[in-house]
């Protein structure tokens, strides 16, 4: 349980005078006036305080008031009550050095937390890759709907993928027999990646083996 409060004064011949009747709000950064924590002034004094009761109001905010538009404007102060929250946290503000080896781990960040953007080139190596992986034996055939398609009687074959994507993955067909097998198309469908192969020419080849594998961060 924290207490917050704020003294609003004007000067009048060189002295503080308390300002009462003000309406006064905290915010966090990006919410509108309306949804601001109202400050109660103690006594017409020019002191407003509110009390925070629970965890998940604490943070940064911003003070806003009403002297100048009814609507609510920035103060231009800013304050932290209980422990400081990633609102109040600058770009750049944080740098390697700050943080200990080990603290940060894959559990402690929130889904969507961490973009592109925030990471340098170098952080996504070839062992940070992940796959999925398929063969032959999960394609079905256009003509025959056979899984394993049939070469002979079928032209296309399609692969569903298992996992979800939000971006279409690299595909890489590897062929394993005698016959011409490429990628005729892929397409994403909500989060669901589907993969059609050509079958060209046949060639001797009695049945299709192939791989199919998806590469994504």
């Amino acid at each position: 349980m924290f207490k917050y409060g704020i003294s609003y004064y004007i000067m009048e011949d060189g002295a503080r005078k308390p300002q009462s009747g003000v309406d006064v709000r905290l915010l966090r950064p990006g919410a509108d006036w309306q949804s601001g924590i109202r400050l109660n002034e103690t006594e017409n004094s020019g002191y407003y305080e509110c009390l925070i009761e629970t965890e998940a109001d604490c943070g940064f905010y911003e003070i806003w008031d009403n002297r100048g538009n009814p609507n609510g404007s920035f103060g231009g102060k800013t304050c932290t009550i209980g422990k400081l929250d990633a609102r109040g946290l600058q770009n750049d503000c944080i740098y390697g050095n700050h943080i200990l080896d080990g603290v940060v781990t894959g559990s402690k960040i929130a889904n969507g937390a961490v973009s592109a953007n925030h990471l340098d080139n170098s952080v996504f190596t070839l062992s940070k890759l992940q796959h999925e992986l398929q063969d032959q034996d999960k394609g079905i055939g256009d003509q025959t709907q056979a899984t394993p398609a049939s070469i002979r009687d079928d032209r296309f074959i399609s692969h569903k993928l298992d996992k979800e994507y939000n971006t279409i993955p690299h595909i890489i067909l590897t062929n394993q027999c005698n016959c011409f097998l490429y990628i005729a198309d892929i397409k994403l469908d909500g989060t669901q990646v589907t993969i059609t192969i050509g079958i060209g020419q046949v060639f001797d080849a009695q049945e299709g083996k192939y791989q199919i594998i998806a590469l994504y961060y």
